[in-house]
């Protein structure tokens, strides 16, 4: 399989970021019982989005992925159970159950969808016409180019100083 492109490689780790934030803040949530702050939330995704994106120049193995999706999760959690308001017990195996939960579906779910999109590329980029040899070059190529023309001075009736003798006048 040929890698993608580096603009395609992006997108794929700003999707990773995106979904790994999205479903860390929804599995905290189940398992605590409340939502945290849209802003703190919004702006730990985007952070994660950051980090994620700087792998771009890496291939996304399943491992590789699943590694970075776990620690975005763990990553997720401490920056939200420190950020928390309210000193609840949670249950730390329904912690840790969601989070885990949140974190297979996240790599399924990227997996199958980047499988999904490259046979889809694949398949468009086969029906598209391909140019493989540039096009034989018919005529010279033409530049305009603007003419100087000298500047030439025709003075016909030049102002003279001098006039006529005293003489005539």
């Amino acid at each position: 399989m040929t890698p993608p492109s580096a603009p395609l490689r992006r997108a794929r780790c700003a999707a990773v970021g995106v979904v790994t934030g999205a479903l860390a803040v929804i599995a905290h949530s189940t398992a605590d019982g409340h939502l945290p702050d849209a802003g703190l939330a919004l702006s730990l995704i985007g952070l994660l989005t950051w980090a994620c994106a700087g792998f771009a120049r890496h291939e996304l193995t399943p491992a590789r992925m699943l590694a970075l999706i776990g620690g975005g999760q763990l990553a997720m959690h401490f920056m939200m159970s420190l950020a928390a308001s309210r000193h609840e017990h949670v249950d730390p195996s329904r912690m840790v159950t969601s989070h885990v939960v949140a974190t297979v579906l996240t790599v399924v779910v990227l997996a199958v969808a980047e499988r999904t999109v490259l046979a889809l590329a694949r398949a468009v980029a086969s029906v598209l016409p391909r140019r493989l040899a540039p096009l034989p070059a018919t005529a010279p190529l033409a530049v305009a180019i603007p003419r100087v023309l000298p500047a030439v001075v025709v003075f016909l009736d030049v102002l003279s100083w001098r006039g006529p003798p005293a003489e005539q006048v």
